[in-house]
């Protein structure tokens, strides 16, 4: 049996704190590029990354990269949840509901969407379905690509270790489906905290088979 590691890293602290940062790109605080620095110190046998495009995950990303001269992939399905007319408005604003939206009273709010964020989606957002498909899209390339190197025997170029750098909403959908937790489902959001800085440990085999399992490791 052929063992692969994985490991996602999340985004340091940024230096605009209280608001909704989904799309928005803002960059990390001097404590949140430290946070990363200490989070990745302990890798050892990296051998590929990918990363979202926005900034508070790719700076880190390419300059780790460029110091151990290896390969950066950046994907738009790493990006965190787009929160439409919410995003980048302070938490403290959009938990007033009439300041949720700029749309009638009947607009969704921000407790709605923790409430059922399958059931609500942000004003002029992305709807979770749209979210969890392109995450799935990005797992399942990369599941295929540790099973097609194990089915061809491609032991040189066999990748090693791989990071993820990403953000909390992305790495708690990943780790729902690693654990099988219900999707649809809100036990990810509510009981999987992803602080910054997280780094998490997923472990993926491929059986006499050629199928991946995956599984956390703590």
């Amino acid at each position: 049996m052929s063992v692969f590691n994985i490991y996602l890293l999340r985004h340091g602290e940024l230096v605009e704190t209280g608001v909704l940062c989904g799309r928005s790109d803002i960059a990390l605080s001097n404590t949140g590029k430290q946070q990363l620095v200490e989070a990745s110190q302990g890798l050892v046998d990296i051998s590929q990354c990918y990363s979202s495009p926005l900034i508070r995950c790719r700076a880190f990303a390419e300059s780790y990269c460029q110091q151990l001269d290896i390969s950066l992939q950046i994907t738009a399905d790493l990006k965190e949840m787009d929160f439409g007319d919410w995003d980048g408005q302070s938490y403290q604003t959009l938990w007033q509901p009439q300041n949720s939206t700029k749309n009638a009273e009947n607009a969704p709010t921000l407790g709605d969407f923790w409430q059922n964020p399958w059931q609500c989606q942000p004003p002029n957002g992305e709807t979770m379905a749209s979210f969890t498909a392109r995450i799935d899209s990005f797992w399942a390339r990369l599941l295929h690509q540790f099973e097609q190197t194990v089915q061809k025997e491609q032991q040189q170029c066999r990748p090693k270790n791989t990071l993820v750098v990403s953000h909390g909403g992305v790495i708690r959908y990943i780790l729902a489906k690693v654990l099988g937790l219900p999707i649809p489902g809100v036990n990810h959001m509510a009981n999987i905290d992803v602080p910054y800085g997280a780094l998490i440990h997923i472990q993926v085999s491929i059986d006499s088979n050629g199928k991946a399992w995956s599984k956390l490791m703590l």
